[in-house]
């Protein structure tokens, strides 16, 4: 893997393509955290259009 420098992505089709990579990505990790370990999880993304997006573990649901 090569490293990459973390920074804002001024293109606006390269920055949402950057979004939803990265937002499967830390969905995923959200998940295996919790199966790892039995950790409750709560995640709420929101993109630059306002979308929003969530994951949680059972006893997070009634709260979204």
């Amino acid at each position: 893997r090569r490293k990459i420098t973390i920074q804002f992505v001024e293109d606006k089709s390269k920055r949402h393509i950057t979004f939803s990579k990265r937002k499967t990505g830390i969905i995923k990790k959200a998940n295996e955290l919790s199966m790892l370990t039995g950790a409750q999880v709560l995640l709420v993304v929101t993109s630059e259009t306002g979308n929003i997006y969530d994951f949680s573990t059972p006893k997070f649901r009634a709260v979204v």
